[in-house]
């Protein structure tokens, strides 16, 4: 099931330690063909790079997150804020996908809350990359980047 296909800001791996590739999720729950012609659009307007501020203090999320996710998966992950954020957001509108009004990164995925181990740490300022994603496994490790 998963989440389609997307778009994400992922950074450096040392930045933050995941199983999966760290990334800022802009939107998913889209189609292939349509996700790639965002990504050109956003690209074409604001670059492939971003910044992304994240708070520290550990947040909650859950499957209903996004207006189309059926998907039992929780995670846990921080909150921050992305000086394009409202520019993506502009973008994406004009497209049929779940934008990601809150920013932020998740740091694990379980099937059950009790199984997330959240921890807080220092705010940090994380340099990111723009791309377009296969997000459709049910497994956080077998996502990967199409563009």
């Amino acid at each position: 099931m998963g989440y389609g296909y997307g778009i994400w800001l992922i950074y450096n791996s040392d930045e933050l330690k995941t199983e999966h590739i760290g990334h800022v999720t802009v939107c998913c729950f889209m189609n292939k063909e349509d996700s790639l012609k965002l990504y050109g659009d956003i690209v074409e307007k604001y670059g492939s790079d971003a910044d992304f501020t994240l708070n520290g203090k550990h947040e909650f999320y859950f499957s209903t997150f996004y207006k189309h996710d059926k998907n039992n998966m929780c995670s846990w992950g921080y909150n921050g804020t992305c000086n394009k954020w409202k520019g993506y957001k502009k973008i994406c509108d004009k497209y049929e996908c779940d934008f990601s009004s809150d920013p932020h990164t998740s740091m694990q995925y379980e099937m059950y809350p009790k199984h997330l181990e959240p921890m807080d740490i220092k705010k940090r300022k994380m340099g990111c990359k723009l791309v377009c994603v296969d997000i459709r496994s049910d497994f956080p490790v077998d996502w990967k980047v199409i563009s």
